[in-house]
């Protein structure tokens, strides 16, 4: 590798535009994967995030709706499909007693709640199976960042008393750092049905199950519909027509539009990487031209053609690599700048969105992948020399035509990748303006 380094820097002004055109589109398409795979390639983390489904009630020419007090209770009680089922609706709080009042986020949660995630307290305990029963709920578990952030991180908060709402509650437990730090709730507190909630006419929180284990999403699909049906016959009145519907948490955490845009942005980079790979090997071939006398002399000397394009390989290979390195540090930079750019919860609080080893293999991949595409058919046309002609002083040599459309094949790729990235911008630039417009209806029934 020491002599294509000599080479490389006998030739700066290739090496700068090759290196700052790799840079780029290297650095793009790892900043993109790296949100790809934070959000849709990690695994939740959860103890078994496979087994977490969502529980909805299934209004009539609708698919999810909130759900009622009294349906849910007659769920939990006639399911055998489930290990822990909860409730939970989001709140806010008043804290007050410690110095000027605040407004926190909260969570109101059946007992189960954290069983369902696999969950264990950082410190003191999660919630004890009645204590989501009236006299028993005066209990609250706090979020690691607000226990670090509002208590700095004493280790005694454990049995303090907090003044909620105007209520005292005693903290019974703190959260592990992690996803449910990037939350909206800073505590959470158990969901006590009150009296005027026994209804099945007032839907008004969402429910999170944990499947036993064995037991297919089809199977507690299955169940879950003739409790309903059973449910919706019982009581007409309220339930005629509505239903139960159960998905994946996993699907629900990532929905469609932002699956599909991270795919259609990955997909984007790419095409900027392929158009910069176009570029670089329309520059490599000039350069080979450049440099064919060169060549014809080495295979004077008794090179064979193989050999020639390992040699020249080797050069693609450093700069590939070199410009990997520079497109991961700005990748870095990339995925930094937009992480502070996006609205704090546009991601899933789910999401890990960092630099890890899947990054590293991904921009090594690319980087290799990148030589072989900008590299291999330059060196290939590069080593089809006639000596004769060749070594004769202004010569062009009898491989110009060859040159010739490679060169156009090159340009004309170039133009069609960008036409499509022109056309795809175009595209989702008329989708958001649409969306802008959207008129969401009436709200839904909760």
């Amino acid at each position: 590798m020491r002599y294509p380094l000599r080479t490389l820097l006998r030739s700066p002004g290739f090496t700068a535009v090759a290196l700052l055109t790799l840079a780029l589109g290297i650095g793009a398409n790892t900043a993109i994967f790296s949100f790809v795979n934070g959000v849709l390639l990690k695994p939740l983390p959860y103890g078994d995030p496979h087994r977490i489904v969502m529980v909805w009630e299934k209004p009539p020419g609708g698919l999810r709706n909130g759900i009622s007090t009294l349906n849910f209770l007659d769920w939990k009680n006639q399911n055998t499909v489930f290990a822990h089922m909860a409730a939970r609706r989001g709140d806010s709080v008043t804290l007050t007693g410690s110095g000027d009042p605040v407004q926190l986020g909260a969570t109101l949660v059946s007992a189960p709640y954290f069983d369902i995630f696999g969950l264990h307290a950082a410190l003191g305990r999660t919630f004890a199976t009645d204590e989501d029963q009236l006299g028993k709920s005066d209990v609250v578990v706090l979020g690691n960042r607000m226990w670090r952030t509002r208590f700095g991180g004493d280790p005694r908060i454990i049995g303090r008393k907090l003044v909620l709402d105007g209520k005292p509650c005693t903290v019974i437990g703190v959260l592990p750092a992690g996803s449910f730090d990037r939350s909206r709730s800073e505590l959470w507190l158990p969901l006590a049905f009150e009296p005027h909630d026994m209804t099945r006419d007032y839907h008004w929180f969402v429910a999170l199950a944990l499947l036993k284990p064995g037991v297919t999403l089809e199977k507690a699909r299955a169940e879950m519909d003739a409790i309903g049906a059973r449910i919706a016959a019982a009581y007409p009145d309220s339930n005629k027509g509505w239903g139960v519907f159960v998905e994946r948490f996993e699907d629900q955490v990532v929905g469609q539009q932002l699956r599909r845009s991270l795919y259609v942005l990955l997909a984007a980079v790419g095409a900027i990487l392929l158009i910069g790979c176009a570029n670089l090997a329309n520059l490599t071939l000039a350069r080979g031209t450049a440099r064919e006398r060169e060549i014809a002399v080495r295979a004077a000397l008794g090179a064979g053609r193989w050999r020639l394009i390992q040699h020249l390989l080797a050069e693609i290979l450093l700069v590939a690599l070199a410009g990997g390195s520079l497109g991961l540090a700005l990748g870095y930079s990339m995925m930094v700048g937009l992480k502070r750019l996006l609205p704090r919860f546009y991601l899933p609080v789910e999401a890990d969105v960092s630099f890890d080893l899947n990054i590293l293999l991904f921009t090594l991949a690319v980087s290799v992948l990148t030589a072989v595409l900008f590299g291999l058919a330059p060196a290939i046309h590069a080593t089809r020399v006639d000596l004769a002609t060749s070594m004769r002083e202004g010569s062009r040599g009898s491989t110009g035509g060859a040159r010739a459309r490679l060169r156009n094949a090159l340009i004309v790729t170039e133009v069609a990748l960008a036409f499509i990235l022109l056309s795809g911008a175009g595209l989702l630039m008329g989708s958001f303006f649409r969306l802008l417009h959207v008129d969401p209806g009436s709200k839904a029934r909760m």
